[in-house]
């Protein structure tokens, strides 16, 4: 189980980790190794986003905030878009595509105003370079971003045509087929990733990762469930259906309800998961879905316990 859970930990924490925001009509660089999707229409409209929006704005410092963002920068939280990042896995080598829920010239009006940033006529289009970061207004409310000029420039060329893109990978495509319109996905060439930051994975899923050469997680709400889904390329058929049976395993320890000792909140957790496992020629997915009332009554009590209140009354005991 152990195995199961590291590259589903892995691939979320690397989609938590991005302060992103992609156009619809996106084109990814080929040479990417990693690729993330966010719709926040989705996130936000979600029984969770929507829950957890609503408590943060009970906050009035958090309202203050957003009203700022909107009036310095022309970013309309509640009204973004969707998102998509690109990277090869290098630290500071994401390129991000934004698009919904900001006023592209109020930022470049924002931008023009500091005394640092170079600015850069590229055809039809202004760039604005500053020591960390560059960007491009892709449209009204849509722009491009990078860390630098350089891989700016190249995310432009590969949405000009002139630098090539690469294709819907198959995993992604067996992640859409598991989660209908998935609010976040990604995918990563897990061992090139690690490789390109000197990185190494633990040897029982190192085992299974030199087997599957792509990776996906996928997260997305259906009816009253939440669903997330992990899928993996294998080398080959042979070794995808050796995948699909250590799957299936795993999944008959959650049915089975089994203590799994990974942490006792998941031990409580787990078995009122349900889980299904699918396999396409080489690309193999696991399904796990959640009653959504249990995932906000979690919330709700791990949101109790950081509450003010809550640790103003610890504090005077």
């Amino acid at each position: 189980m152990k195995t199961l859970i590291l590259p589903i930990s892995l691939v979320a924490a690397s989609l938590c980790a991005l302060a992103a925001a992609p156009t619809p009509d996106h084109k990814v660089s080929k040479q990417a190794n990693w690729v993330a999707h966010l719709d926040f229409q989705s996130i936000l409209n979600s029984r969770i986003g929507s829950h957890i929006l609503d408590e943060a704005r009970k906050d009035p410092q958090f309202t203050q905030q957003l009203n700022g963002l909107k009036a310095v920068f022309g970013l309309d939280f509640e009204k973004l878009g969707v998102a998509t990042a690109y990277g090869s896995g290098k630290e500071d080598e994401a390129i991000i595509l934004a698009h919904g829920g900001m006023n592209a010239t109020q930022l470049e009006g924002f931008a023009a105003l500091n005394e640092k940033v170079q600015i850069q006529k590229r055809g039809k289009r202004t760039l604005y370079s500053f020591k960390k970061g560059a960007f491009s207004a892709l449209g009204p409310h849509a722009v491009i971003a990078a860390p630098n000029q350089k891989l700016l420039a190249h995310g432009l060329d590969v949405l000009d045509g002139k630098a090539p893109s690469q294709a819907k990978s198959a995993v992604s495509s067996h992640l859409t087929g598991m989660i209908d319109k998935p609010m976040a996905m990604m995918t990563m060439s897990i061992g090139k990733v690690m490789a390109l930051q000197n990185q190494s994975i633990p040897a029982p899923q190192a085992a299974i990762m030199k087997k599957a050469d792509l990776v996906g997680f996928a997260l997305g709400e259906s009816g009253s469930s939440m669903r997330m889904a992990m899928a993996l390329r294998a080398s080959d058929e042979e070794t995808a259906v050796h995948l699909e049976n250590v799957m299936r395993g795993a999944s008959s320890m959650l049915a089975l309800g089994a203590d799994v000792g990974i942490d006792p909140q998941l031990d409580e957790i787990l078995p009122k998961m349900k889980t299904s496992v699918t396999r396409k020629k080489r690309n193999v997915g696991l399904m796990v879905e959640i009653d959504t009332a249990l995932v906000l009554a979690k919330i709700n009590e791990e949101m109790e316990k950081r509450s003010p209140k809550k640790e103003n009354a610890l504090d005077s005991q």
